[in-house]
């Protein structure tokens, strides 16, 4: 029983200390809020934005240490989530503490922490005070001057020595007593505002969790457009140049051996397999990434395939800037695959790309005055193209024209834009 009442004290004693600390610092947490808020105010000026960025991991500081606080005397675990800050310019910094909603919800806590939170701090800070100096008024009475007073709770005013041993020190003890009541009580209620104000909340959890998602989707998409140039690399530079050689070789021998019957028509035939051979890895090459797109852009493939067509395409992109290279090879092959379907199923005589960016979405149609009939069925072409789209948040939806003719509609976000390269 003793050593559980030592404990308990021990604790007590502790957190009473803490509410003193935490006291001081909230004149501390006015400073740093009042450092944000000027420096925020005033990024327009540019010479404040590395000022506010400051303020902001001076408030992340300040937040993590009330996080170990937390988890440590009260047994109130607080999670921790902030972005990365990048190792770049001052404005990427700033635009990403900016955009964090952690450094809002860091300077919340701030505004609360000073208030609400000071308002709970100074009840044991308080109480303790009273009570020191209500026992210790005793021996304090003869510093004060001559007619001084001190009023108590319920009307009790301590004029003389006597009045101190008989009412300043029984409301010393009362007071005493409360903080040992109160301190932890008190303390717990202040770890759980803390925990409310730091704590992300499940939406914001959400939203983070969507938002990593869609960076690991685009960092995988990023990886395997990587990936896709090296092969074409390889396959150009390695692959197509030893059968180039290997053709040449093969011609020769065939001018070296002369008529031999026997020995030429192996090495005819070899040299047409070469030849073949050839063709099918340059349409390979060309099926991963054609090079008109990555000289001309989208619009400059576009219309370079709607040349090769054997019908009329009218194409009207209005593309401002380049995009990404995967997104740009999606819409690509989108067109591609809508165009060779019109040719091989519509009986069209007229077919159409349009294209417009509004709103960082691109909207894209390809259409035809054929006879209609085009579905997304479960492992058709139109259907891995939809799937395809649907990697970077695109909608395929087919559309019969009340004239005739079918219609397809793409809506793709184009966040991935770039400047002209």
């Amino acid at each position: 029983m003793a050593t559980h009442l030592a404990h308990s004290a021990g604790i007590r004693w502790r957190l009473l200390g803490w509410a003193f600390v935490l006291v001081a610092l909230a004149l501390v947490e006015v400073l740093v809020l009042t450092w944000a808020m000027t420096t925020l105010t005033l990024a327009v000026l540019w010479v404040t934005v590395p000022l506010f960025t400051g303020a902001v991991l001076a408030a992340r500081a300040m937040a993590d240490s009330r996080r170990r606080f937390a988890a440590r005397e009260l047994g109130i675990s607080v999670e921790r989530r902030y972005r990365p800050l990048p190792a770049a310019n001052r404005w990427a910094r700033f635009r990403t503490v900016l955009r964090d909603p952690a450094s809002w919800r860091d300077l919340r806590w701030l505004f609360v922490d000073a208030t609400a939170g000071l308002v709970l701090l100074t009840v044991p800070v308080a109480t303790f005070g009273a009570g020191l100096l209500g026992v210790t008024l005793p021996l304090l009475w003869g510093m004060l001057p001559a007619g001084a007073h001190l009023d108590f709770p319920f009307g009790a005013t301590v004029q003389d020595v006597r009045g101190a041993i008989t009412i300043g020190v029984p409301w010393g003890l009362l007071y005493l007593g409360s903080c040992w009541l109160l301190t932890p009580v008190v303390m717990r209620w202040y770890g759980r505002l803390t925990a409310a104000m730091l704590q992300p909340d499940e939406r914001w959890l959400l939203a983070e969790r969507v938002e990593q998602l869609a960076t690991t989707r685009t960092q995988a998409v990023d990886a395997q457009a990587d990936e896709l140039r090296r092969i074409e690399r390889d396959l150009h530079d390695g692959a197509q140049a030893h059968l180039v050689a290997l053709g040449m070789s093969l011609g020769m021998v065939e001018s070296l051996i002369g008529d031999d019957p026997t020995v030429r028509p192996l090495l005819t035939e070899a040299r047409a397999h070469n030849a073949q051979a050839i063709t099918e890895l340059r349409s390979l090459i060309k099926g991963i990434r054609p090079p008109v797109l990555s000289d001309r852009g989208l619009v400059g493939a576009v219309e370079s395939l709607a040349m090769r067509m054997p019908l009329q395409v009218d194409v009207e992109l209005d593309l401002p800037e380049r995009l990404s290279e995967p997104i740009e090879s999606a819409v690509y092959f989108t067109i591609s695959e809508a165009l060779a379907n019109t040719v091989k199923h519509s009986a069209a005589s007229r077919a159409w790309v349009r294209g417009r960016w509004e709103l960082g979405r691109l909207h894209l149609e390809v259409g035809d005055d054929g006879r209609g009939g085009a579905v997304l069925a479960p492992g058709g072409g139109l259907e891995g193209v939809r799937r395809r789209l649907a990697a970077f948040d695109g909608s395929l939806t087919v559309r019969e024209r009340a004239s005739g003719g079918t219609s397809l509609i793409v809506e793709l976000p184009i966040a991935g834009a770039q400047l002209p390269r």
